[in-house]
């Protein structure tokens, strides 16, 4: 039996109803029964971003759709950003600045370290900055950022924060309006519990007056048409109906359990992930690490390598994601993010367990395993 589990950041594991809902006969996207539709799924978005004065656009695209959208839409050719880069998603927003003659003001740092405000606070203050473009989770590190701390600096300094929260959405804690963040984009395919295919731009009312000064003439990426649009319940183009149904049926479940407890599940998996992986000697990347993955050092890399994702999921069907760029072949990642419980953080370590001990660099066989229990028994 050929039988898998995602266990990537992304895409991850989507319920069945979502996609039996995703199955069901296609609507018009200009009649009212999908007006109600995009009604509903957008105020769910407002709910999982923890804003109800921003409006959220629906995209037909994966979240790096939605990250150029932003680029697009709240910057002008000429204008000075700054881009905070600690992985491969921070230097997406490095490359989209630079596609788009925004002057990239690059704040880096190591793989797996976090930025610290105060590095922002003093770009700031020293260059002209229209915008912040900040990540909320690394995936390619499995690293949280300081977005709460990093929202007091650009309030305070009247510059606008972007945040790609792709893979944070729904497991990381955000909330927008508390925090006052402007701009946060996101896509389905992570902890909304939704196949591959829409990108968010969740959008408050001073990233809405920095939209309407925007000089760009883009055509597609358009959030002025798509706000037009939003005032009529549609998006300005076809919309991909079958997608926003199943997402819809996700978020109803996201509201059913509650942000807070989602939130509590998410911290929940990552400290028995990680409870088990210390237990097995194995060694987290991460600095800060994250709710919705954890990304750990694999051992005797020279040794060991790429082989260890692909025998993990030959063998016991569990795929994990391997490393990105200059860390591939160093590090796995495992996901916990959207649609995963206790049992299913369990299994993955059971995997990472057997293959350590199949590919002959320790026994450590069920150590992790207890550990894990044990931490979410609460011993």
């Amino acid at each position: 039996m050929d039988k898998k589990q995602l266990f990537t950041p992304g895409p991850t594991e989507v319920p069945q109803e979502t996609l039996l809902e995703s199955a069901k006969p296609v609507i018009h996207h200009r009649k009212q029964v999908f007006k109600e539709l995009f009604r509903e799924t957008t105020e769910n978005l407002k709910y999982v971003f923890a804003s109800e004065k921003s409006d959220v656009h629906i995209l037909s695209s994966t979240g790096t759709g939605a990250m150029e959208a932003a680029v697009l839409n709240f910057t002008s050719p000429g204008d000075s950003a700054a881009v905070i880069v600690s992985g491969k998603f921070g230097e997406r927003w490095r490359d989209l600045c630079k596609s788009f003659d925004v002057n990239a003001e690059i704040i880096e740092y190591e793989w797996g370290d976090y930025c610290k405000p105060d590095d922002v606070r003093k770009v700031i203050k020293e260059k002209n900055i229209k915008a912040v473009f900040a990540t909320l989770v690394e995936t390619s590190t499995g690293t949280v950022n300081p977005i709460r701390e990093l929202a007091e600096v650009t309030s305070q300094a009247g510059v606008l924060l972007v945040v790609d929260a792709v893979s944070g959405l729904g497991c990381d804690r955000l909330e927008m309006d508390k925090w006052d963040v402007d701009v946060v984009v996101s896509g389905s395919q992570k902890a909304l519990m939704t196949p591959p295919g829409l990108g968010f731009v969740c959008v408050n009312s001073k990233a809405k007056d920095a939209l309407q000064e925007n000089k760009r003439k883009n055509y597609y990426w358009n959030l002025k048409k798509s706000q037009k649009s939003l005032g009529k319940m549609q998006t300005p183009y076809t919309s991909p109906v079958n997608l926003i149904k199943g997402l819809n049926n996700s978020l109803k479940m996201i509201i059913s359990e509650g942000m807070e407890a989602v939130w509590g599940r998410h911290q929940k998996l990552s400290g028995g992930a990680q409870a088990g992986i210390e237990e097995m000697g194995l060694e987290i990347f991460s600095k800060s690490p994250a709710a919705g993955l954890t990304a750990v050092k694999i051992p005797s890399p020279d040794k060991i390598g790429e082989s260890f994702t692909k025998h993990c999921e030959k063998k016991y069907g569990v795929v994990l994601a391997g490393g990105q760029a200059h860390l591939k072949g160093k590090i796995f990642r495992i996901a916990h993010m959207g649609y995963y419980d206790e049992m299913d953080v369990v299994k993955s370590l059971a995997a990472i367990e057997a293959t350590l001990n199949d590919l002959g660099e320790r026994n450590v066989l069920g150590c992790g395993v207890k550990a894990a229990l044990e931490k979410f028994s609460g011993r």
